[in-house]
């Protein structure tokens, strides 16, 4: 028999959801991008998105709510200027961009749970 009091919820843990970014399976979004879902709950996600170089995002993204990026390494294009590793990028809700690259970049995006 359990008792729903103190059997319904694991005790909360102390320690972090930890991963190597290359050891997460990657997800092939077109030729060319592939997405890594890292931890996250919520209503945000965090994953880290690597193109290749000479690839275009696919499609205009619109963002409904905001979006956050960093350069983790390589350049990303966007709106005629280049961003290279170590730079932030915050997109609020209702821009749109269609970023790029040149070299290859990979990128840590934080952005809304989408259902």
């Amino acid at each position: 028999m359990t008792d729903p009091a103190t059997d319904a919820v694991p005790p909360l843990s102390n320690e972090p959801d930890a991963v190597v970014i290359d050891d997460v399976e990657p997800t092939t979004v077109t030729t060319g991008i592939v997405r890594r879902g890292l931890p996250s709950s919520g209503d945000v996600l965090a994953r880290v998105f690597d193109l290749a170089p000479g690839v275009t995002w696919p499609e205009v993204d619109v963002h409904d709510r905001d979006e956050l990026i960093y350069v983790i390494s390589g350049a990303l294009q966007d709106h005629g200027r280049n961003y290279t590793a170590g730079t932030y990028l915050h997109y609020r809700a209702g821009s749109k961009h269609q970023p790029s690259t040149d070299v290859g970049v990979r990128i840590l995006v934080f952005g809304p749970a989408h259902a």
